[in-house]
């Protein structure tokens, strides 16, 4: 009798150390804008820490080009293939990847296809979804986008970084919710999408409007929004005769935000 006892009680144990073998990987993009990294990205994975202190929590960066930039100074990031082999190694055997990607484009796929190259070295991998996945985190996102409302014969201009698939559409979708709410003068244009910075631009057309604010739409204010936003928007502008003005902040340094995907994080743990 003894000795089942003592065996019962030893596969509790063996059970509880095989639970314990579970792990987070937060997948970002990253940035090679230390500013930006520091503010947004590395707060956003502290945050998760936080939030899961019994769980492991591992970050990897999904630009092959920020990875290497960041190592010529001396920063490693692993990508997410590498980290994910790095968790099997050390006897992980269920990892939950939670990307803090704002659409479901060109990244996203790109995440899923190598999470999958690896998922067969664990019992269990899931993969949660961008920020931007179903109606309500666009409802979500426009309550908290309400908080800068623009005054008389002023527009908010936000720029996201956009794709070439149809998941840029999103960014117009925000712009007619925020319509919808009753918040006036407020756009979207992308970098890399649509509206570009022409069309951008012609939406302001015939608005009276003499100052236009550029917010980032992005997570971190890093390379798009020194470069791009400030470098070639802000100039356009001008030149199209507004006065024009530069929130350097990302998304990420908003607990706002940073607690959306967190919520997309507890959706594939439950």
């Amino acid at each position: 009798m003894k000795k089942i006892i003592i065996g019962f009680f030893l596969t509790l144990f063996a059970l509880n150390l095989h639970a314990q073998k579970t792990a987070v990987l937060v997948a970002q993009f990253g940035t090679s804008n230390t500013e930006g990294r520091t503010a947004a990205l590395d707060v956003i994975f502290q945050d998760i820490k936080t939030a899961f202190p019994g769980v492991e929590v591992r970050e990897a960066f999904t630009s092959p080009t920020i990875c290497r930039i960041l190592e010529k100074k001396g920063i490693h990031k692993d990508s997410a293939v590498d980290a994910l082999l790095r968790l099997h190694l050390e006897g992980y055997d269920k990892v939950f990847v939670q990307p803090t990607f704002l659409l479901d484009g060109i990244e996203m796929n790109m995440l899923r296809e190598d999470v999958e190259k690896v998922a067969s070295f664990f019992k269990d991998v899931k993969v949660g979804e961008p920020l931007l996945s179903e109606i309500s985190d666009f409802q979500q996102v426009v309550s908290l986008l309400q908080d800068r409302v623009p005054g008389k014969n002023e527009a908010v201009m936000y720029v996201g970084h956009g794709n070439q698939k149809a998941s840029t559409a999103a960014y117009t979708m925000l712009g007619n919710m925020l319509k919808a709410a009753g918040i006036p003068r407020c756009y979207f244009g992308t970098v890399e999408g649509w509206p570009d910075l022409e069309q951008s631009v012609k939406q302001l057309e015939g608005q009276k409007i003499k100052k236009v604010t550029l917010v980032p739409f992005l997570l971190a204010a890093g390379v798009h929004t020194h470069e791009d936003i400030d470098g070639e928007w802000k100039p356009a502008l001008e030149q199209a005769g507004y006065q024009v003005e530069v929130f350097f902040h990302g998304l990420g340094e908003n607990p706002a935000f940073r607690q959306l995907i967190i919520s997309h994080l507890k959706q594939i743990m439950k």
